[in-house]
């Protein structure tokens, strides 16, 4: 009997994708070495649920948490939580700590992950402006929740409208400054979006549009943001969800190919042999091209994850592709987003609207009948549907028509499709 030969692996990041990997290659290889380093001293937690620790549905931070300490020692892993990486040694094939030890590796897994970004304003200090990414700044708005009563967001999207909705009472004034034309403006189509302010209006919230925040300046224990036009705003408190940048400093100039995040091939390798890249770090290939994108979405983490996972093993399986998919609820609103409605590659789009009832589905169609796109608000039932079509690039012309009747009444003919028989 040939044994493999062992091999040391090192995942760096214990969130989505390396968790996902982790799993992924414990389960065809249970004899290698693996360590995992991560900067955050806590077990892995979930941090897209962290809007409803803030809010108070999850009671306890225990909650939020994946996995125990027996899920790694039962993985046979070393954790290394609470160590933050200075460097990765190319050459020499370790991973450089800041408290000057090395971590030896045959194989690497970079998923560090992406951290948030806080705008350049005038008489801005780091802690005049919350964001949320960590189990540590979800503490931080949990506490000032309750003491804080006028709360200004900057940017409209998903992580914006989230943690208002976990801020959010009845007491409280809420404005959204928002610099394009409509809100959630990277998830949603103009039209979409409205019906999305229509509901936020509902609720006292006041959105402005077009605009900025262009100085800060406190006053009384409050603080005073001047708008791009002038207006002066007083509020207790500052949220930005404006973008992420991925943590990838401690790789400048180490040989690791960079660019809006790390670049990698359909394998999830980088340039370098035995490296790979996973998660919000990863500037991976497209699902509809050979562009390399960045979304930043759980999914995509635990998906480019298992591939790791599998190839680390020795399998060489290939990334199907970063595809675009937000799922959330807004205020009881149901909102869906996936793939492509917007591009050029969109040849015919079918739209059904209930405005009474704020229902609105649109399909994205390409010049091969493949469906390649989806909005859907209020009526989601058809989703997990909807994503095999688009993952299958199935031809989509018999369904057309019948998927509007009702969202499960074509479940039928989407069988026959996938399984080939139409």
């Amino acid at each position: 009997m040939i044994r493999k030969k062992k091999k040391r692996i090192v995942i760096i990041g214990n969130s989505a994708a390396g968790l996902s990997a982790l799993e992924a290659f414990r389960r065809k290889d249970q004899n290698s070495a693996i360590v995992i380093i991560d900067q955050e001293p806590h077990l892995a937690y979930s941090r897209v649920i962290t809007p409803y620790f803030i809010m108070g549905e999850i009671k306890k931070e225990g909650g939020l948490f994946l996995k125990t300490e027996t899920f790694y020692k039962d993985l046979n892993v070393n954790t290394l939580f609470g160590e933050k990486v200075l460097s990765i040694d190319v050459q020499s094939r370790k991973v450089v700590l800041d408290d000057g030890k090395k971590e030896p590796f045959d194989l690497l897994l970079i998923a560090t992950g992406a951290s948030p970004t806080r705008p350049k304003i005038e008489g801005r200090i780091e802690k005049d402006i919350y964001v949320l990414r960590s189990l540590s700044d979800a503490k931080q708005l949990k506490k000032v929740k309750g003491k804080a009563r006028n709360f200004l967001f900057l940017g409209a999207g998903l992580v914006s409208l989230q943690t208002l909705q976990a801020l959010y009472t009845s007491k409280g004034e809420y404005t959204l400054v928002v610099k394009s034309d409509h809100i959630l403006s990277k998830t949603l189509d103009y039209e979409a979006s409205q019906i999305v302010e229509r509901h936020l209006v509902k609720r006292g919230i006041r959105i402005i549009k077009e605009k900025d925040v262009v100085r800060l300046k406190g006053m009384n224990g409050s603080k005073i943001a001047t708008l791009t036009h002038g207006e002066q705003i007083e509020t207790d408190l500052i949220f930005a969800g404006k973008g992420v940048r991925p943590n990838m400093d401690f790789l400048d100039g180490g040989g690791v190919k960079i660019q809006n995040g790390i670049l990698v091939n359909e394998y999830m390798e980088t340039n370098e042999e035995g490296i790979y890249a996973a998660g919000d770090v990863a500037q991976a290939p497209d699902f509809f091209s050979a562009e390399k994108v960045n979304y930043g979405l759980w999914p995509s983490a635990v998906e480019q994850g298992e591939i790791v996972g599998k190839n680390m093993a020795g399998l060489k399986e290939i990334y199907s592709g970063n595809l675009r998919m937000n799922v959330t609820q807004i205020f009881s609103m149901p909102i869906v987003s996936i793939g492509d409605f917007g591009s050029m590659r969109v040849s015919e789009t079918l739209i059904k609207k209930d405005e009474k009832n704020s229902i609105y589905r649109k399909i994205c169609i390409d010049q091969n009948g493949a469906l390649i796109g989806a909005i859907l608000i209020n009526r989601i039932e058809d989703l997990g549907i909807i994503h095999g079509l688009i993952r299958a690039r199935k031809n989509v012309d018999l369904l057309s028509k019948s998927m509007w009747e009702s969202p499960t009444s074509y479940v039928s003919v989407y069988k026959n499709i996938m399984e080939g028989k139409l």
